[in-house]
């Protein structure tokens, strides 16, 4: 008979290999093709595991996100020197984007990385762990301090010439899954596509066992259930959010409006972001 941690990982091998079917076009090794995925490509580092490059995501139109441009993870504490150095050396990293509240990053602060500049964009306030799921993500689209913190985020976005900036909040999958989210819908990407995108942080949560269980030795099975569910995201999640915007704002064109994304930004986000 299986074991719940046996289980989980049969799922999670499942899930990979659903997601490389998807994708239909696993990278091959010395290939000088852009690759093209429907989730981007997870970056294996020795410390955090939910760490993705948006590189080759196709947009609606038939272009690509470029590789080693946008890049989505959790918070820098969990990463060793030589993760930081692979950031610095193999992915040029020169713009650093944190999503955390002013308390988390004074709790744990993220190391300072040669050559990058890093920005904290807070979209959250240090009380805003006093909400339900759906109304935490439906505060990530309207409230001022999310507004405030997402529309600089695209304002450093247009600022970065080149090399890779990196976007994170604490886990790598709220507050950093809805800047994804609006950064693939401004450079033209699908919803299905950013849905599948945004629950690839769940394969990627699951590599780590740490994060899955919070370090609980032995929990009960109601707990393990509670801890897999509020350490995951679900399609409900985004849909709390986009629901948000089409009743707020009509539609995701003008949100972006709103995050000072106008046409002409669009454009230009595209010509620095993309690749035909």
């Amino acid at each position: 008979m299986r074991t719940i941690s046996q289980r989980i990982g049969v799922v999670i091998g499942l899930s990979v290999l659903l997601f490389s079917w998807l994708s239909g076009c696993a990278a091959q090794a010395g290939t000088t093709k852009p690759i093209k995925s429907v989730v981007g490509t997870h970056i294996t580092l020795q410390g955090p595991t939910n760490v993705q490059d948006l590189g080759g995501i196709r947009t609606k139109d038939g272009q690509t996100v470029r590789a080693h441009r946008l890049i989505r993870s959790s918070k820098l504490a969990d990463y060793t020197t030589q993760d930081l150095r692979t950031l610095r050396v193999t992915y040029h990293l020169r713009s650093i984007v944190d999503f955390r509240s002013s308390r988390e990053i004074q709790q744990t602060p993220d190391p300072r990385v040669a050559h990058a500049t890093y920005h904290q964009d807070s979209v959250v306030a240090n009380n805003y762990g006093q909400r339900t799921t759906k109304q935490f993500y439906q505060g990530l689209v309207s409230d001022p301090i999310a507004l405030r913190g997402y529309r600089a985020f695209f304002n450093q976005l247009l600022r970065q010439k080149s090399g890779a900036t990196l976007f994170h909040c604490t886990y790598g999958k709220d507050r950093t899954g809805i800047g994804a989210m609006l950064v693939l819908s401004a450079l033209g990407v699908s919803r299905q596509t950013i849905l599948r995108e945004y629950l690839y942080a769940n394969t990627n949560l699951a590599r780590d066992p740490h994060i899955v269980f919070l370090n609980q030795r032995t929990p009960g099975k109601r707990a393990k259930t509670h801890l897999q569910r509020i350490n995951a995201v679900t399609k409900g999640d985004l849909t709390a959010a986009t629901q948000r915007i089409d009743q707020k704002y009509g539609s995701m064109t003008n949100f972006l409006k709103k995050l000072g994304m106008t046409p002409a930004k669009q454009t230009q986000l595209k010509r620095l972001y993309l690749t035909k």
